[in-house]
């Protein structure tokens, strides 16, 4: 039911949704809060509404995959209820209006591949649970007002990431020598900051920050998306709806891709300090 003009609140209803399915109600202008029988899918699509409240405590998601709540009107502080969706691979909740800081339980999320909390207005520091994350290929928590240092054990567990974009928060420090134990990086953003001292030599062998292109193949079978995993653990249908939105600078101009296949198989590489 995506791209219509459905208006209104979708009433929270008592059904139990059988199969998996995939729920798609993007671009449309469904309004208030976000109903918790819909995390029973294994895909929530909700992106490009007017949805202003999210709760996910006491909420049966046992097989919700994809949650994309992005470019909505969610208020207040993320809610710290992620033990109830543990099973999460995709969450985007980007271009919001959530404050306060990033919740400890998202550290629970250990399967997850993508966290993108873009353009909103968290504070504080990254949360040291989400270190267990390890499972990460992208995160992005860019133009937010997060402070503090990056953390060591970014480079240390989350050795998975392919996208580091952390552009446009108040992050001081140096460059932690860690960071150059991220060997699948493709794309890394830390512009907009306030880093100071020395750029570790070591970056110097991010040699995957200097292909023209990553390896197709490789990539895929590490992404829930183009393996049987996704198809046998959470969903009857084959394949995804969720794109991943990815912008970044590049000589001072704000680039983005929305195709998550094009993204996939090939990467503008890019480092900014």
């Amino acid at each position: 039911m995506s791209n219509n003009n459905l208006t209104g609140s979708v009433p929270n209803k008592k059904l139990k949704i059988p199969y998996k399915p995939s729920i798609n109600l993007n671009s449309n202008r469904f309004e208030g809060k976000v109903p918790s029988f819909l995390l029973q899918a294994s895909e929530l699509l909700l992106s490009a509404n007017n949805f202003s409240d999210l709760s996910c405590e006491n909420v049966t998601a046992a097989n919700l995959a994809t949650l994309d709540l992005s470019y909505n009107q969610i208020k207040g502080q993320l809610p710290d209820c992620w033990k109830f969706v543990d099973q999460l691979l995709f969450l985007d909740l980007s271009n919001n209006q959530l404050s306060g800081k990033i919740p400890i339980s998202m550290g629970t999320l250990v399967k997850l591949e993508a966290l993108v909390l873009r353009n909103n207005s968290l504070m504080g520091e990254l949360p040291s649970s989400l270190q267990n994350c390890k499972n990460l290929l992208m995160l992005d928590v860019s133009e937010n007002m997060l402070t503090g240092q990056i953390p060591s054990w970014i480079g240390e567990s989350m050795q998975q990431l392919i996208i580091l974009i952390m552009r446009s928060n108040y992050v001081s420090g140096n460059l932690p020598r860690h960071l150059c134990y991220l060997k699948r990086i493709q794309l890394l953003d830390l512009s907009r900051n306030k880093l100071s001292e020395r750029i570790p030599t070591c970056l110097n062998n991010l040699t995957a920050l200097s292909e023209k292109s990553i390896n197709r193949t490789e990539t895929e079978c590490r992404v829930h998306w183009y393996n049987s995993t996704y198809y046998e653990i959470y969903s009857a249908f084959n394949g995804s709806y969720y794109k991943l939105h990815i912008t970044w600078m590049l000589k001072g101009m704000e680039r983005s891709f929305t195709d998550p296949e094009l993204i996939l198989r090939s990467i503008i590489s890019h480092v900014t300090i």
